[in-house]
């Protein structure tokens, strides 16, 4: 058992009863400072009190500091299915969303904090709700086994034993690539992506995409025509062509936002 562990579990069932440090330093009738302290695991807090925390709390001295055995792989991945499904449309993404960005969190925390280095890791909660915000910075954790990548509220995942690219692959990502490499091109489809996401049927005009970039009709046009065509859809409506990224497309620009590693 570690001062970490310990820190985690009692800022992770706070959190989940919906308490601030200072409500659940009164109920158990310490310092506010001493909550903080316990959280940011620079102490752990009495043995005398591990009681009284654990039935605040309604579990075991065991749950408190993570003794209790976890549960299969198997059985925390139908919790999760069942959950998804329960919840109503939105919400149910919002979920899957936040569990993307827990299980980065839990691998980056676990890797930074495997060598006694004191360093305490990451507070779960507190990157979801940035990363949701777009206001996480970059972080990655690799390793043989797998890659994860967080940046611009996207999250990634790569097995990595498995990724074999063969010469065809490679030479249609590199097309792909070439798209996406001139300036304005780039500029144009993340114009393009930004103001057609959030719906399924919204497509953009070329007066909107060159509003929302700060282009010139002819540098949007130019770009539609010669370098992204191949990735959009069209619609014509009173002798004006709109545009949006085909669906299997639209997740080129939150891929691509995830090499920003600076």
């Amino acid at each position: 058992m570690t001062i970490n562990r310990l820190n985690e579990q009692i800022a992770f069932l706070r959190k989940q009863r919906k308490l601030t440090q200072e409500e659940l330093a009164q109920a158990i009738g310490v310092s506010n400072q001493a909550v903080s302290k316990w959280e940011s695991a620079q102490c752990c807090p009495d043995l005398q009190l591990l009681p009284l925390i654990a039935s605040f709390f309604h579990v075991s001295i065991d749950e408190l500091m993570g003794y209790q055995s976890a549960a299969a792989p198997e059985d925390l991945i139908l919790c999760l299915r069942q959950t998804i499904d329960s919840l109503p449309e939105g919400e149910d993404f919002r979920c899957a969303f936040s569990a993307a960005a827990a299980l980065h969190t839990i691998l980056l925390s676990k890797y930074m904090t495997r060598e006694s280095n004191g360093n305490p890791g990451w507070d779960t909660d507190d990157v979801i709700k940035h990363a949701a915000n777009a206001e996480w910075g970059y972080s990655c954790c690799s390793v043989p086994e797998i890659t994860t990548t967080m940046r611009h509220g996207s999250v990634f995942f790569s097995n990595n034993q498995n990724l074999h690219l063969h010469n065809a692959q490679i030479r249609r990502i590199t097309t792909l690539l070439e798209s996406f490499c001139d300036y304005q091109s780039f500029r144009t489809a993340v114009a393009l992506y930004q103001l057609t996401v959030s719906s399924e049927t919204t497509f953009a005009t070329v007066s909107q995409i060159c509003q929302q970039c700060e282009l010139s009709e002819a540098a949007v046009e130019n770009s539609l025509t010669r370098h992204l065509m191949p990735y959009l859809s069209g619609k014509e409506e009173k002798g004006q062509t709109s545009y949006r990224f085909d669906g299997m497309y639209m997740n080129l620009i939150p891929i691509l936002s995830l090499l920003d590693c600076r």
